[in-house]
């Protein structure tokens, strides 16, 4: 794993939702991220032992609605994908094989997993703009 992925043991929890709540609000205008609306899909990310929670609800086919925190983890999404704390910077940053995490017992997946891999090419998408997130932050120090 490359150095950025060990930097996931350094990221806090309020640094990574403010990242994920930037990157589900930027994404959401490219056709391949716009799955969720396409699907009509509500998806939640949650991070443990942080308790990081990321929610984004496409369920009405015309935006998508954004939470965070104690709002996200109360309504219950189509998919919820619970991803250990300490890998969820490398899974971000496409350093994590999703396949692999989930043997590994570092990513599981509630919900159908056929529609889990319709939001394939979105996650590429998704990780794209994280990646420009954290370059960005980096050339700021």
């Amino acid at each position: 794993m490359s150095s950025d992925a060990d930097t996931s043991l350094t990221i806090s929890a309020a640094q990574l939702e403010q990242r994920l709540v930037q990157v589900f609000g930027m994404v959401h205008s490219d056709s391949q991220a716009n799955v969720l609306l396409q699907k009509r899909l509500s998806v939640a990310f949650l991070f443990m032992p942080l308790g990081v929670a990321v929610r984004v609800d496409g369920s009405d086919g015309q935006a998508a609605l954004i939470t965070a925190g104690d709002e996200a983890r109360s309504v219950p999404s189509d998919l919820t994908f619970q991803i250990a704390s300490n890998v969820a910077h490398a899974f971000w940053l496409g350093e994590l094989n999703p396949v692999q995490a989930m043997m590994a017992g570092q990513l599981s997946i509630r919900g159908s997993l056929v529609q889990a891999l319709t939001l394939s090419p979105s996650l590429k998408v998704m990780q794209g703009a994280y990646r420009g997130l954290v370059e960005e932050s980096s050339e700021r120090s």
